[in-house]
């Protein structure tokens, strides 16, 4: 090996050792970042805690709500936190200092908010704050402690459920607080409202209750219901939601005619309201009757069961009718013409009803007499010449009116001979 290749090998060698010993103190650097630079001057405080819940090492504290260091060590003690401040450069910390432990935000990241105190109040004595100068954080879960077993579940499920439907929604949520200035306003609106005496807020949330109950158990009708409820919406904003535009706009003429039909409606449902009022008894007596009227459905059931059978065996009767109808439509005329033309005589007989009732009944008494089995009439004459001969024995003889009122034929009757009516 030559002294052009021994020197580039000790050059390589030193320049690995350099990249090595840089790369090590640029681990050595990020990992102790948060607790400031190695060659920085520090200020070490401590603070004794009754509890510091999450709090870990690294994280801030804080003065004034400006970083000032940052958490070294926590270690117990005697049922004791006793937590180490490495404070950046130097810094006085007095007798009065308080220390306070409080959240980040609301995911339990902690930091230390000290309040150095005053020169008046002499040093700090063993660098040490008591505890009865510190203030322990209340983690959010001690909040929930307060509540029951079931109310804890629920208020878990509701965060859980709550982080889920933001996940993704940054834009929402950027909307969101862009429209806070006007939600503001009409969320004042709606807190007067509901502060108003007139607002039954109580009997409200009761309804609300209630209703809510009725949900339980249905989450897969109601999924479904969601998910129709966006197929309609979503049918609603087709096309840039210009057929919708377009039926808003013929929404107001629409309501106008609505509004007259109604109006013209007015009337008719005034004569309803007469009707119903007047259907009333009828009403009243249908529902009386109903023990009878649904004794005659049962009781109809055999003889309705019989009509089809009598209306087959009629079929070829009414298809004969049909043809004889038929050809009996050219007389309908005449017939017509036929008893417009019996109307007057008709008439002129109505009167004369009972007495031709009475003809026929009697004609029964003609051939009431039976000789041997054979029924024989008997009929009286009666001629001018009897008239005649009974006028010479008597006004009384034989009947005078041979043409009697009607109702009159019957008490009009002739004298024999002898005496009495025959």
């Amino acid at each position: 090996m030559g002294p052009r290749e021994s020197r580039r090998n000790r050059v390589t060698i030193l320049a690995g050792i350099a990249g090595l010993t840089g790369m090590a103190l640029i681990l050595y650097l990020a990992v102790s970042a948060h607790t400031g630079l190695p060659w920085q001057e520090t200020t070490t405080v401590r603070a004794a805690f009754t509890s510091t819940d999450s709090l870990m090492e690294g994280n801030e504290v804080r003065q004034n709500s400006v970083r000032v260091g940052s958490v070294a060590d926590i270690e117990y003690r005697d049922g004791r936190a006793l937590v180490t401040m490495q404070l950046d450069g130097e810094h006085d910390v007095y007798a009065d200092a308080r220390a306070e432990i409080w959240d980040f935000s609301a995911l339990g990241v902690k930091f230390i908010e000290l309040y150095p105190g005053s020169a008046t109040a002499g040093e700090l004595p063993g660098r040490t704050i008591p505890v009865a100068k510190t203030k322990s954080s209340a983690d959010i879960h001690e909040l929930f402690d307060v509540l029951d077993e079931r109310s804890r579940a629920a208020a878990t499920s509701a965060i859980r459920e709550l982080g889920g439907g933001a996940a993704g929604r940054s834009r929402d949520v950027r909307d969101f607080v862009r429209s806070m200035p006007d939600l503001a306003d009409d969320l004042g609106s709606v807190s007067m409202t509901l502060s108003s005496d007139q607002t039954n807020l109580i009997g409200m949330l009761r309804s609300g209750n209630q209703l809510a109950s009725r949900f339980a158990g249905r989450s897969e009708q109601i999924s479904r219901l969601i998910e129709q409820a966006d197929s309609t919406l979503r049918a609603l904003t087709v096309d840039d939601a210009d057929p919708l535009m377009a039926s808003l706009r013929q929404l107001p003429p629409a309501l106008d005619s609505l509004d007259g039909a109604f109006d013209a409606l007015d009337r008719p449902l005034s004569d309803t309201r007469s009707a119903v009022a007047r259907l009333r008894p009828g009403a009243r007596a249908l529902a009386q009757a109903e023990d009878d009227l649904r004794g005659v459905l049962r009781e109809s059931v055999g003889p309705f069961g019989k009509v089809p059978a009598v209306a087959e065996r009629a079929t070829p009767a009414v298809e004969d009718l049909t043809g004889t109808f038929a050809d009996a439509r050219p007389l309908a005329h005449q017939v017509t013409r036929a008893f417009d033309d019996l109307a007057a005589p008709l008439s002129a007989l109505a009167p004369y009803a009972p007495e031709m009732g009475q003809f026929f009944v009697r004609g029964h008494s003609w051939t009431s007499q039976s000789i041997d089995g054979v029924n024989y009439a008997r009929l009286g004459i009666a001629s001018p010449m009897l008239r005649t001969a009974g006028g010479l024995l008597g006004p009384s003889a034989v009947p005078q009116n041979v043409y009697p009122e009607p109702g009159e034929a019957d008490h009009d009757r002739a004298t024999g001979l002898l005496g009495g009516p025959r």
